[in-house]
């Protein structure tokens, strides 16, 4: 029998690759270059079914984009590159690359918040489920890929539930509001303007509220209809994008949150002189930076908001090797699954034979007939779930095991 042959090429974990580009290698300019947005994931999708790929998961968020799939890193590297249009000179200088049991890990961390900018940053998880859930629509999700992000995710709610790995709201949402009460300790009555009203902006939107009573809110939205639901949803403001100009002009502070390619917050809108901050969340960036060199303005970008958690941070490490271990237990529990899955046409056919050989024996009246099935069912299955953790004991010699059976059992 050539099961393994004929299954194993495109299912086995040394065909899993991930590739991407982050904060570790690759400051805010460059990861937004690399950024997948709605025209670049469809022109990813293209490139994927002319390649004939199957699965394909990409990741983008404002610290990292990443693609796993089952092909080749040079293969998916490229496809980004083409999907967002860079030079591959230029990834290549930034990029980090892994396959098999490397990605798997690799996967593991970064749904853990165990490779996220802000240490035990949950916020990952939710984008990794969405990006997952655009795969399946894409139909670019198969068995193999969607178990492993779904033994990722299992590992990521146990850490967080059994570590102390996310204690306290530490993530870049909440690293933006420390900033705004450090340098604005009282915004009674203070103007503030959210602009972009994605996920987001309704995370920044609710910490606002929390911590900001008596703050006058505003959010802009290039969409009315999400700034206006934003807005009932969170009892604040929401004014028409045509009224950015004015309301950036007048407010104290501004935080900006979109998707967009261009600057959205450029130096000509600021015509008076006051005091603001301005905290730009977006990849790429969405504010000029000119703007900083207006008096009275005071700028940051993600990365630097990102900088300010580094004590929080050093309280969130002493539970990093608790998490590892929670983490390589349910990779070792995906890699038993795994090894069923990689033989389950093999113990189809062989639970089939069976079935098949006690058939010639069974002769009699109906009664005895039915008797000598359910018995015979029960021993099939019996015989079918030992052979299935015999061949785990002996992934090793697997192959070997599964021919020596074959041939016994003739089959093909």
């Amino acid at each position: 029998m050539n099961y393994l042959a004929q299954h194993e090429c495109c299912e086995r974990l040394d065909q899993f690759s991930v590739i991407g580009i982050n904060y570790h290698k690759a400051d805010a300019a460059t990861r937004g270059s690399f950024a997948v947005g709605s025209d670049s994931y469809m022109r990813a999708t293209e490139i994927a079914r002319a390649l004939n790929l199957s699965d394909l998961i990409i990741l983008s968020t404002c610290n990292r984009t990443e693609v796993y799939g089952l092909a080749s890193p040079e293969i998916l590297s490229g496809l980004l590159c083409a999907a967002t249009q860079n030079r591959y000179a230029v990834f290549e200088e930034h990029a980090y690359k892994a396959s098999g049991m490397e990605a798997v890990n690799h996967l593991f961390k970064v749904a853990a918040g165990l490779d996220s900018q802000i240490i035990g940053d949950y916020e990952i998880l939710m984008q990794l489920k969405l990006a997952t859930k655009q795969a399946r629509e894409n139909h670019l999700l198969g068995t193999l890929l969607d178990r492993l992000v779904n033994f990722a995710l299992q590992s990521s709610k146990r850490i967080k539930t059994e570590t102390k790995l996310s204690t306290g709201t530490v993530s870049v949402s909440y690293a933006a509001i420390e900033v705004i009460r450090e340098r604005i300790p009282d915004l009674k009555g203070k103007r503030i303007l959210l602009v972009g009203a994605g996920k987001f902006g309704q995370v920044v939107a609710r910490n606002i509220n929390e911590y900001f009573e008596g703050a006058e809110i505003c959010v802009i939205n290039r969409s009315p209809e999400k700034a206006q639901l934003l807005a009932s949803t969170e009892n604040i403001h929401w004014a028409p994008y045509e009224s950015l100009r004015n309301h950036t002009n007048e407010s104290d502070v501004i935080i900006v949150n979109t998707a967009a390619p261009d600057f959205t917050i450029t130096p000509e809108m600021f015509t008076r002189g006051k005091s603001r901050l301005i905290l730009d969340l977006s990849v790429p960036a969405n504010v000029d930076p000119e703007v900083k060199n207006i008096q009275g303005n005071s700028l940051m970008d993600v990365d630097e908001i990102s900088a300010i958690l580094d004590s929080t941070l050093a309280m969130r490490q002493a539970e990093v090797p608790k998490a590892n271990s929670i983490l390589q237990e349910t990779i070792y529990e995906f890699v038993e699954w795994h090894k069923m899955f990689l033989h389950r046409h093999f113990l189809k056919e062989v639970k089939s034979k069976l079935y098949e050989l006690s058939r010639v024996d069974q002769e009699g009246d109906v009664l005895n007939e039915l008797l000598e099935n359910n018995m015979t069912e029960a021993k099939i299955q019996k015989a079918v779930n030992t052979l299935a953790v015999d061949l785990k004991s002996r992934s090793a010699r697997g192959c070997q095991y599964i021919n020596t059976l074959s041939h016994y059992l003739q089959i093909r």
